[in-house]
């Protein structure tokens, strides 16, 4: 029984493995779609945001606090 299990698991890897690398093999370059101006938007808020309490020095909870409201009033 265990010979069994064991040649079944080995068949179902050897399958699925080249379905996973597809694309990695070959050297092929991964499509990534365009991010949504929303996206882009939130982003750059992020980084404003981010940068402040940078310079701020804000760490821990009151980060976390500054960072909700920052990202509120934008």
């Amino acid at each position: 029984m265990k010979p069994l299990l064991f040649l079944l698991t080995a068949a179902a890897l050897a399958c699925a493995t080249p379905a996973l690398a597809r694309g990695k093999a070959t050297g092929e370059a991964v499509q990534h779609r365009a991010p949504s101006p929303a996206r882009l938007a939130q982003q750059e808020r992020m980084r404003g945001c981010n940068a402040t309490a940078r310079t701020q020095n804000l760490h821990g909870a009151p980060r976390k606090e500054f960072m909700r409201g920052c990202l509120r009033k934008h």
